[in-house]
């Protein structure tokens, strides 16, 4: 098959990093001809170049992540929407495509979605995780009725009804979309959860000496420091654990609230919270598998089912999670379902913190939690478990 991945923003195919780049390789080792529409980053012009020996038009367009006006990065988004509908069809116009896959952000690709299947005569596979305008409600910076989320909601009811398949990480994701959209039809779904290529990485153990934690039961959370992952609820669990002096919470990350965190740390006076400038994968992954317990925190105000990616490395590594989860989503039963992690309310800091001295106090605990989510990351969470999916969802048809 000739496979055409559309994106906005995608790493370089070269990396072989990042959810989206390992499935499109994944495509290419499995003997598809690829071709991919993406976002150029700081390009002169844009024109296709080889990644990986597969063909990358990397599109010229202003900048919309990093953008504090929500008016020009609204007009950003306008651009790149026409700008990859006109380049894709031109840059490939005489390549034979028989599917377009996508992921969800950001809903006006239904505009780019149209015309490229009607260009093309090919069925259009979507991956949907991501809901702009229900959680932005959700989060008060609009109401329901506001004309950017009607306008948002117009958008996605198209994008949906373009899409012949729609990919969702979990059930919830299948359910919250039927709740807003009850006419699509059931046989568009199926999941697909989130995926990773397996590594196999020695820990660090070096690291964590050079960083005074060699004796200590160290607790991590390592991605993005922003407004949905609410990381406020580390700092105040750390507070109420600082009586165990061996427990230490360490931050490694990068993001827009991570000098707020820090002077919260500040302001608590906190001796057990320890902040470590961004690494590269390869170290992090190594680091993180010396490690004893791995944090995944979500607002708790999230209005929509989230499957969190981050998950998948501490699966890899064999790290037991803890996961401080909003009152939608449905991740906490996944875990609970393949005994494969602890979890709790991120606004109920009591049971987060008897949920983390269980695995402080207990090495069985968290040896058999580990090993299941190792062995469930091996059995539903590799790249080639998710290519192997779509493939026969496509070949099936909608039946």
């Amino acid at each position: 098959m000739n496979i055409l991945f559309l994106f906005v923003s995608l790493p370089s195919l070269d990396t072989d990093s990042g959810l989206f780049v390992q499935l499109i390789n994944e495509f290419k080792k499995n003997g598809h001809k690829v071709f991919v529409s993406a976002k150029g980053r700081g390009v002169k012009k844009t024109e296709v170049v080889q990644e990986n020996s597969i063909p990358v038009l990397r599109i010229k367009s202003h900048d919309f992540t990093g953008v504090s006006s929500n008016f020009k990065k609204a007009l950003a988004y306008q651009e790149y929407t026409v700008k990859q509908r006109f380049f894709t069809k031109k840059h490939f116009k005489k390549e034979k495509i028989d599917l377009i896959i996508s992921h969800s952000l950001p809903p006006e690709l239904a505009f780019i979605i149209g015309g490229l299947k009607a260009f093309y005569k090919c069925p259009f596979f979507l991956i949907q995780s991501d809901f702009i305008w229900q959680d932005a409600v959700a989060f008060g910076y609009f109401s329901k009725n506001h004309p950017i989320a009607l306008y948002y909601k117009c958008w996605e009811k198209l994008l949906f009804n373009k899409a012949d398949y729609i990919g969702c990480p979990t059930k919830g994701n299948i359910d919250f979309i039927k709740t807003f959209y009850p006419q699509i039809d059931d046989n568009k779904f199926t999941l697909l959860p989130f995926w990773l290529n397996a590594m196999s990485v020695k820990p660090d153990i070096a690291l964590k000496k050079r960083l005074g934690l060699n004796d200590k039961f160290v607790v991590v959370y390592g991605g993005s420091v922003g407004a949905a992952q609410r990381i406020e609820h580390v700092i105040e669990l750390a507070n109420a654990c600082k009586d165990y002096k061996d427990i230490v919470f360490v931050i490694l990350g990068r993001g827009s609230y991570l000098n707020v965190i820090k002077q919260l740390a500040v302001d608590k006076d906190l001796k057990n919270v320890l902040f470590e400038a961004f690494m590269p994968q390869d170290q992090y992954l190594a680091f993180l598998a010396a490690c004893d317990v791995g944090l995944i925190i979500l607002n708790e105000k999230m209005a929509t089912p989230n499957f969190p990616s981050k998950a998948l490395s501490y699966f890899n590594m064999r790290i037991p999670i803890l996961a401080a989860l909003d009152h939608t989503t449905d991740f906490g039963r996944y875990l609970e379902e393949n005994q494969a992690g602890l979890w709790g309310y991120s606004d109920d800091l009591s049971t987060l913190k008897t949920k983390l001295i269980s695995y402080y106090e207990s090495e069985e605990l968290r040896n058999k939690v580990k090993e299941n989510g190792y062995r469930l990351f091996e059995k539903d969470l590799l790249t080639s478990i998710a290519y192997q999916r779509i493939i026969t969802k496509v070949h099936n048809g909608s039946k």
